[in-house]
C-alpha cells in the first residue's frame, strides 16, 4: 500500500459535524434542507480509488440534515464531491514528468502508481499490494505493468514500462454513536466521520443517536504512454461507489444511500516540459454522477441527482454540462486552473 494510504484514510474519516447531542431538523423540513449536503462531499475511502475527484475533498459518511461545512447546495461554479482533480485542469507542475525531481515517469499517473511490498504473480502478471484496514474499511489494490509490446513486467521500470493498470477496492462498515465523545465540525479525533448533522430550530430538532454506514467502492484505471520518449499520456478509467446508512434518531429510524460514478474516456494529457509546466487534457471526456436518497420511517423518500460531463477538444476551454434534478446548465472551464463558468 502506498505511503499515503494510512494518512488519507484517517483523513477521510474525520468527524465533520457530529458529537453527543448533535441534531438535524425534523423530517418535515424541506427536501433542499435535508439533501443540501449530499452532493458536496465524497464517501469515506473514495480518496483511495482512481477518480477525477479533487484529492483534498471532504470525505465522511453522509447523514441527512442542514448545517455543517458545505451546508449550501451546489451552485454555479461548484462541482460534485468537492471539485475536479488538479491534474484534470493543469494545476500540477510537471504532473507527467519532465520536471525537476520527477523524471520522465513522474506524477500521479506514473511512478506514483507503484506500491511497497507487493507480490508479483508470473501466472497472472499482476502485482498484489498489501491490504490495510482502518476504522472498519479495508483497502485492496492490484497493479499490472506492461512494456510497449504489451508484455507484463514484475515491477515498474523507468525505461521500458509503457502502461499501468490498477484495480482498487474499498469495503467495510463504520459506525457512529452519540455518546462516542468524538469531535465536531471537522475536528474529529480518530473516529469514523459523519457529515450533515445540522442544528435546526430548537422546536424541530431530531437527535441522531446512532448510525452505521457500509461502503462498497472500486475503480479500474489504465494509463499508457509512459515509455521513454512518449510525448503524451492516455488515461481510461471507471470508478463506482455506494454508501448505505441505517440509523436511529429521536424521530425514529432512517436510511440513507449515496451512489457515485466516475468515467474517464480517452483522456490525453501532454508530458510536461520546461515551457509547458501545467499541461492540461487536450482530448477525452470525463463523466461524473452522484445520487442520494433519505427516508425516515413514516415519511416519503427524498432524493437528489447530479451528472457532470466534461469534454476536452484541444482548446484552452473545456466544455461542461451539468444536469441536476432535471435541470441542465451549459458551462465552460478555462484551462489551466480554471473554475466553471455557467450561462
Amino acid at each position: 500500500m502506498n505511503r499515503t494510504t494510512s494518512r488519507a484514510v484517517a483523513g477521510a474519516l474525520v468527524l465533520a459535524a457530529a458529537a453527543c447531542g448533535e441534531s438535524a431538523t425534523s423530517p418535515s423540513a424541506s427536501t433542499s434542507d435535508f439533501l443540501a449536503n449530499a452532493l458536496t462531499t465524497l464517501s469515506p475511502g473514495m480518496d483511495q480509488l482512481s477518480t477525477s475527484f479533487a484529492s483534498g475533498a471532504t470525505q465522511a459518511a453522509w447523514i441527512p440534515g442542514p448545517g455543517g461545512p458545505g451546508r449550501n447546495a451546489l451552485g454555479i461554479g461548484s462541482l460534485l464531491g468537492g471539485g475536479l482533480g488538479a491534474d484534470y485542469v493543469g494545476e500540477v507542475f510537471f504532473a507527467f514528468g519532465g520536471g525537476p525531481g520527477h523524471g520522465p515517469h513522474g506524477g500521479p499517473f506514473g511512478v506514483a502508481a507503484t506500491c511497497t511490498g507487493g507480490t508479483y504473480s508470473a501466472t497472472t502478471g499482476v502485482v498484489t499490494c498489501p491490504s490495510e484496514t482502518r476504522n472498519g474499511l479495508t483497502i485492496a489494490r492490484t497493479i499490472q505493468f506492461k512494456n510497449a509490446a504489451g508484455s507484463p513486467q514484475a515491477a515498474y521500470d523507468t525505461a521500458t514500462t509503457n502502461s499501468i493498470s490498477e484495480h482498487r477496492t474499498v469495503t467495510g462498515t463504520t459506525t457512529f454513536t452519540a455518546d462516542s465523545g468524538r469531535g465536531r465540525d471537522g475536528h474529529g479525533h480518530g473516529g469514523p466521520g459523519f457529515f450533515g448533522l445540522g442544528r435546526g430550530p430548537d422546536s424541530s430538532r431530531v437527535t441522531i443517536t446512532s448510525a452505521s454506514t457500509t461502503v462498497n467502492e472500486s475503480s479500474d484505471r489504465v494509463v499508457s504512454g509512459l515509455a521513454t520518449g512518449s510525448t503524451q499520456r492516455t488515461v481510461n478509467a471507471t470508478a463506482a461507489g455506494r454508501e448505505s446508512t441505517t440509523g436511529q434518531s429521536s424521530a425514529g429510524a432512517f436510511t440513507s444511500t449515496r451512489a457515485t460514478g466516475d468515467t474517464t474516456r480517452g483522456l490525453v494529457i501532454p508530458v510536461a516540459t520546461s515551457t509547458n509546466t501545467r499541461p492540461y487534457p487536450t482530448a477525452g471526456t470525463v463523466i461524473r454522477a452522484m445520487s442520494a436518497t433519505v427516508t425516515f420511517t413514516g415519511q416519503a423518500a427524498q432524493s437528489t441527482t447530479r451528472r457532470e460531463v466534461i469534454t476536452y477538444d484541444g482548446s484552452a476551454t473545456a466544455k461542461l454540462t451539468i444536469t441536476q434534478d432535471g435541470t441542465t446548465k451549459n458551462c465552460t472551464i478555462a484551462l489551466p486552473r480554471g473554475r466553471p463558468s455557467c450561462s
